[in-house]
């Protein structure tokens, strides 16, 4: 059974904390004290448990008027390609429109575009750079389409 679950500006769980080290840190090498930061503290999370099991998490961030930048997406290694990343970017973007967003950003993967495309994003044509050695390429999607 899924349950989502939302934690609010500033409130810390393991689950999206645990989720983060194992995606980001342990199977890509971005170094934990760079995958927490200060966005951390003040945006919304978003949980995906699986049977009581955190299976997959994401942010999103104030990023200019009526604009959130989502990100941090992370699916369980051993859930990937069983529809939980588009059920994750479905109920982020549910609830960045019901915050009033018209519009979010993120930075994708350049492995993971494809699958951004599918949940309706577009790239902006900025040219691809890096972050924690890991290219990626920005994105966006109109909340009002």
């Amino acid at each position: 059974m899924l349950e989502y679950k939302w934690f609010g500006a500033g409130e810390t769980d393991k689950s999206f904390v645990d989720l983060r080290v194992s995606v980001f840190v342990n199977e890509q090498g971005v170094p934990r004290e760079n995958e927490f930061d200060e966005y951390d503290l003040v945006c919304p999370h978003l949980v995906i448990f699986l049977d009581g099991e955190p299976a997959a998490t994401g942010r999103y961030i104030p990023y200019g008027e009526k604009t959130v930048k989502i990100g941090r997406i992370a699916v369980r290694k051993d859930l990937r390609g069983k529809g939980l990343g588009e059920k994750l970017v479905a109920e982020l973007l549910r609830g960045a429109k019901e915050s009033g967003a018209q519009k979010v950003a993120l930075g994708a993967q350049t492995h993971a575009v494809g699958f951004y495309e599918k949940c309706g994003f577009v790239l902006t044509g900025e040219p691809e750079y890096m972050e924690e050695n890991i290219p990626h390429l920005n994105m966006y999607k109109d909340l009002n389409d």
